[in-house]
């Protein structure tokens, strides 16, 4: 007997599922095919266009009605207040605006006139012989140190922060002054 190719073996497991199997009885609980084509599609989205057009005059008409509106804007009518009980803030001098102009420098950093309190008379008469020189740092600022001279015994002297230099300990060092402390009183040099 000849082996069977695949194509017949194909054939065969075909014919059998077509063939009818004991006819089962239709239920309720029958599952509902629904197809859904290309037509069908189509035909949704063309009433969602002609959808969206109709919304689109709609507009369109309601905007050209309020164009041929005349409105009013002399008289608000949800406020009772007229506009010369609207109190106006008044324009200062010249003057006033060139004194603020003039105090702040935008390139330098901003204190606070009331941050900086006046230091003590004893210690800026002990550091009043100092001058700050310069200042020195390397990529962090914990780096830093401070160049002070002394200017009648013409000495310079290196100091990083919490360092003293005649019991005058170096607080905080910035980029353009230095704090120093001394006894609850502080007082800050600048270049």
């Amino acid at each position: 007997m000849a082996q069977e190719s695949a194509e017949q073996k194909l054939l065969k497991m075909m014919n059998k599922s077509s063939s009818p199997v004991a006819a089962k009885p239709h239920s309720v609980s029958q599952k509902i095919n629904f197809s859904f084509s290309i037509n069908i599609l189509n035909k949704f989205l063309f009433l969602g266009v002609f959808v969206c057009l109709l919304i689109l005059m709609w507009e369109m008409r309601c905007g050209f009605i309020l164009l041929g509106r005349q409105f009013d804007f002399s008289a608000d009518s949800r406020s009772n207040a007229s506009l010369s009980e609207i109190a106006m803030p008044s324009a200062q001098s010249v003057d006033y605006y060139l004194k603020s102009i003039n105090e702040r420098n935008i390139f330098k950093p901003y204190v606070p006139k009331s941050a900086s309190r006046p230091a003590a008379q004893g210690l800026v008469q002990k550091m009043s012989r100092y001058k700050l020189v310069g200042i020195a740092w390397l990529d962090l600022p914990e780096t830093a140190s401070v160049m002070v001279e002394d200017t009648q015994k013409k000495q310079t002297f290196f100091l990083k922060v919490g360092e003293q230099l005649e019991g005058v300990t170096v607080k905080t060092i910035y980029t353009d002054r230095a704090v120093f402390s001394h006894e609850n009183e502080e007082t800050t040099i600048k270049l």
